[in-house]
């Protein structure tokens, strides 16, 4: 079985400030795109994992997300997986989540056990707080720490340009930087409040400033995007990755040309529900 975990960018994301449990309370708007990794996995003997250079031991979600699976299963997961990274780590793209997502939708498949579906939502917040988003896919709001996930209508009118200027960014050190001791980033109006789609001109992304004062590279790719053409361009999660929102591919390929000689660019397209899900496993 072959299954492709996406990748995702965030529209827009909100802090409204920090939580009883040591967590940020965010509204953010996920989509996914067409960068993926590649995750290979077939029956075997025993449990075994190779990681392609990630962590290959309980630390690695992969890992995580078959304990998971066996405990809410109530099974010995005997399944050989084999991991290959295309997404970079770091980088504000949602691989590790997306991995953890997509092997727990494979082991679904492959044991075909029927699991008590009240469950798995809070089984797959416990992996991670984006790890529930990878099992919806397209377009969806996110509220709490972006592990509570909505459906929104699917728009894929332009093509997205990420571009990795190769830093990495760790989340714990991003979210440290959003508030001073003992206040609260407190930002009002979120424009989603009751899950709907919101308009392009007001969105954002509240670690651009704290991200972009630490590496002002970051904040100069964003305006460099801008000035090739991109009718919009910001900071994914909590970095390091900028995308350029371009409504013609030409231009977005000319952008990438601009670029390509001092950053790794990819073009993408947004998935839709429909097509992430297709894409999602082959057999």
């Amino acid at each position: 079985m072959l299954l492709r975990a996406f990748a995702k960018i965030n529209l827009d994301l909100r802090i409204l400030g920090r939580r009883a449990d040591g967590y940020h309370e965010l509204k953010t708007i996920f989509q996914a795109v067409d960068l993926h990794d590649e995750i290979v996995m077939e029956h075997a003997d025993r449990f075994e994992f190779s990681g392609g250079g990630t962590p290959e031991d309980e630390t690695n979600l992969v890992v995580r997300s078959v304990r998971a699976y066996e405990r809410l299963a109530g099974i010995t997961a005997n399944v050989r997986i084999h991991l290959k990274k295309n997404i970079p780590v770091g980088r504000g793209l949602g691989g590790g989540s997306s991995d953890a997502a997509v092997t727990f939708i494979g082991l679904q498949r492959m044991f075909k056990m029927a699991l008590p579906f009240e469950r798995v939502p809070e089984t797959l917040r416990d992996i991670g707080s984006d790890v529930p988003f990878f099992a919806l896919g397209g377009r969806a709001a996110g509220h709490g720490r972006g592990d509570e996930v909505y459906k929104l209508d699917d728009a894929t009118d332009y093509w997205v340009l990420l571009v990795d200027p190769g830093v990495f960014i760790a989340t714990k050190d991003a979210y440290s930087w959003l508030t001073v001791p003992d206040q609260t980033n407190n930002i009002e109006g979120f424009c989603a409040e009751s899950h709907s789609e919101c308009t392009g001109d007001v969105w954002t992304n509240d670690f651009e400033a704290p991200v972009f004062a630490r590496y002002p590279a970051l904040g100069e790719i964003k305006e460099e995007l801008i000035g090739l053409g991109a009718y919009r361009a910001a900071l994914s999660g909590s970095g390091s990755t900028i995308f350029g929102q371009f409504q013609m591919v030409s231009d977005a390929v000319r952008a990438g040309s601009a670029l390509e000689k001092r950053f790794r660019v990819k073009l993408t397209k947004p998935l839709p529900r429909w097509e992430y899900f297709q894409k999602l496993v082959e057999e």
